[in-house]
């Protein structure tokens, strides 16, 4: 048994074998269909469901937190002698707050809540690097420095086909400038400390991937890198952007990663995204 457990949320986005590979517990944020039925991430509604109420069905998704109640529940079902609950960007959400507050209901408790300053696979990357040193029988501390310095160095870059649910859910942050661009344009997004930032605005999404693909390739400047390409149900768009990238950028293994529920209720259907970090 590992002596630190690693905990995280739904938007981590992790495939199902590494969270089972890996023992990762998992607490579901909720995606609420208009405004009346609610459904918790990959528990009670699958990430192909979802999109098809979303974009075949048109009805409007909205998301919710995991109270500290939950918390409370994993949290003390748990064995581990540490717990280290790794979350989703206190700038999108307030789940790290829940699991803070969760924290101080259980006295004596060594758990340890850390904002990942990301969101989807940049939240699951750190996630699975934490998850690994946990396995590999690693203390609290060594994998507190672990999280601490990938965070350091993780970028995340993403291309969607509308601001539309950026804007609508509030999560748009300064990538507002894009808001009302002509027909076809594609933004290209990064994220930055926690928010979403513009980058720039590319016609069309074949040559937004491609563009994608060049950025990444600027920013990875021949360095060996982990790294993750995530898709919001466009296997077709995926697929092509792994064809740009393949033999342009040396990331052995990457993670392929579809966005679930509740981040895709916030960038809407159609997102291609990469997000990397440097091996030390």
């Amino acid at each position: 048994m590992n002596q630190v457990q690693i905990v995280t949320d739904s938007t981590a986005d992790l495939p199902e074998k590494l969270v089972n590979d890996y023992n990762i517990a998992v607490v579901p944020l909720k995606v609420i269909f208009d405004g009346k039925v609610v459904y918790r991430d990959g528990v009670d509604i699958s990430t192909e469901q979802f999109y098809q109420r979303l974009v075949e069905k048109r009805e409007t998704a909205t998301t919710s937190q995991p109270t500290p109640g939950e918390f409370v529940s994993v949290y003390t079902s748990l064995s581990a002698k540490s717990i280290i609950s790794i979350h989703l960007s206190s700038l999108m959400s307030g789940t790290s707050q829940s699991a803070r507050i969760a924290r101080e209901m259980i006295p004596g408790a060594d758990i340890e809540v850390v904002d990942s300053e990301s969101a989807s696979m940049g939240l699951g990357l750190i996630v699975l690097e934490a998850a690994r040193a946990a396995a590999r029988g690693m203390t609290k501390g060594e994998i507190l420095k672990i999280i601490s310095d990938l965070k350091a160095r993780l970028q995340a870059y993403f291309i969607v086909d509308s601001l539309e649910y950026l804007a609508r859910g509030g999560r748009i942050g300064r990538a507002k400038a894009f808001l009302g661009t002509v027909l076809n344009i594609k933004p290209l997004l990064y994220l930055s400390e926690g928010q979403i930032q513009p980058y720039e605005r590319v016609r069309g999404k074949t040559k937004a991937l491609e563009r994608l693909a060049q950025v990444v390739e600027e920013k990875v400047a021949g360095q060996k890198i982990m790294c993750s390409i995530v898709h919001g149900m466009d296997p077709e768009g995926m697929e092509k952007f792994c064809q740009m990238i393949k033999t342009r950028l040396p990331c052995a293994e990457p993670v392929i990663s579809k966005l679930g529920a509740v981040v895709g209720a916030h960038t809407g259907p159609g997102v291609v995204g990469m997000v990397f970090a440097p091996e030390t």
